[in-house]
């Protein structure tokens, strides 16, 4: 019996020695792969990253032209899936979608192709977009549509309690209604929106504000789109009357 007793111990003391060992052994193993994983997590890594604000629209290749951008080592695990790396192959014609601030890591989901700078409105060169409220019967009745030119009058009232309407602007170029700037003038249907917007030079752009703010607004449409030809014709008429001034 006691012989058996002793042979038990000892089996068990073998089990708890073994089993000892293994999750010493485990244990050994798990550290060490968590080392490795925090050393590579830790591994500084150099990517691109904007060296001063860069705006929208800006193309990979005047970045890297233009030297807009910097190298900067930084650890694998703070650094995007998509990061922007020294030896990464982006199409250079590719734009960015929005501004990249100072010291932003590039990554290649921010550029794509066909990227507006006029974010959502074709604003010509030199020209300013301003809005104005006008109701219906004052833009022709919802007919007035982006890419429309019209003639803006204006009407106010005298001291003596008359009212004068004159042209403000003869030619205006039409670039948004409400929030529609894409239409195509012969098979459009109305906008219903009394927000018109216009291209103006700035000096037309303070006008036209000054009198939103004091006269009412009319917009008025011309045959095949030219107001001008109509008001050059009408001045010329009333020049060449008797009582023309």
């Amino acid at each position: 019996m006691k012989i058996r007793f002793l042979r038990s111990l000892r089996t068990q003391a073998t089990a708890v020695l073994i089993l000892s060992i293994l999750l010493g052994v485990g244990t050994y193993l798990y550290l060490v792969s968590y080392q490795s994983g925090m050393e590579a997590r830790n591994e500084l890594t150099p990517v691109l990253v904007a060296k001063s604000e860069i705006p929208l629209g800006t193309s990979y290749g005047e970045i890297m032209n233009n030297g807009l951008f910097e190298i900067k080592n930084l650890p694998q695990g703070a650094i995007p899936s998509n990061a922007v790396l020294p030896n990464s192959a982006v199409d250079e014609s590719l734009k960015t979608k929005g501004p990249l601030l100072p010291g932003q890591i590039m990554v290649s989901s921010f550029f794509a192709s066909g990227v507006r700078q006029d974010v959502g409105l074709a604003i010509p060169r030199g020209m300013l977009a301003v809005t104005v409220a006008i109701d219906d019967v004052s833009r022709v009745g919802n007919f007035v549509l982006p890419g429309s030119r019209v003639v803006i009058f204006t009407t106010t009232s005298t001291n003596s309690g008359n009212s004068t309407t004159s042209v403000l602007l003869p030619d205006v170029l039409v670039i948004g209604i409400g929030d529609e700037t894409d239409v195509n003038l012969t098979t459009a249907t109305p906008i219903s929106s009394p927000l018109v917007t216009v291209a103006l030079p700035a000096g037309d752009a303070k006008r036209l504000i000054l009198a939103s703010k004091s006269a009412q607004l009319t917009l008025a449409l011309a045959h095949a789109n030219d107001p001008l030809t109509v008001i050059r014709d009408a001045q010329e008429s009333d020049d060449a009357s008797p009582t023309g001034n």
